[in-house]
């Protein structure tokens, strides 16, 4: 069993991203998933948090969560994990963490990711100001993709090197027009 997960909390992304995450992932992503998941529960005063109910939820099969603001062009069986795996975020300057969560995989029961947190979130939020990727960097240090991907901040002409743009935080970009209009729904 393959599930395909996104989370849309808050009023930042509307209806529009949702739609069109769904669209490129069965029009290009080569992927054959079972069910397509969204998380909309708003249970976390800081938003990123709110990903973490996919562990909660999702203890079967395998997993695969794309943030709303990616550009999928190519080939995602290449991020199916059995193990946690996460973007290696080599675009961000050392300050940050050197991960990001914008593509997750994994297989089986990882809800101690979700537990952990959840046991005082609010400590957590504290302790992880700059998100979850640092949450899961310094507690769970998950494997890491490397290839297959980019992000949009550092690249932004489009290539064959790479199957997903990450638009980290440009999501505004996303409907402009450009090379990767074409791919998005009209």
């Amino acid at each position: 069993m393959i599930r395909v997960i996104c989370v849309r909390t808050g009023d930042k992304y509307s209806q529009w991203y949702e739609d069109n995450l769904k669209h490129m992932i069965d029009k290009y992503s080569g992927l054959e998933y079972d069910s397509f998941e969204v998380i909309r529960d708003n249970e976390y005063e800081l938003q990123v948090f709110n990903k973490l109910q996919m562990f909660d939820r999702y203890r079967d099969g395998t997993n695969i969560y794309f943030d709303l603001d990616v550009l999928i062009k190519g080939n995602c069986n290449q991020f199916l994990r059995d193990e946690l795996t996460v973007c290696s975020a080599w675009w961000r300057d050392t300050w940050h963490t050197p991960l990001n969560s914008s593509i997750i995989s994994w297989s089986g029961d990882r809800s101690d990711v979700y537990d952990e947190f959840a046991s005082d979130p609010e400590y957590y939020m504290f302790k992880y100001s700059k998100g979850m990727d640092q949450y899961l960097y310094e507690i769970k240090n998950p494997n890491t993709f490397v290839e297959g991907f980019c992000s949009f901040q550092t690249v932004t002409e489009s290539s064959d090197e790479f199957d997903v743009y990450l638009f980290n935080q440009r999501y505004e970009y996303m409907k402009q027009s450009g090379w990767w209009s074409s791919y998005f729904l009209t």
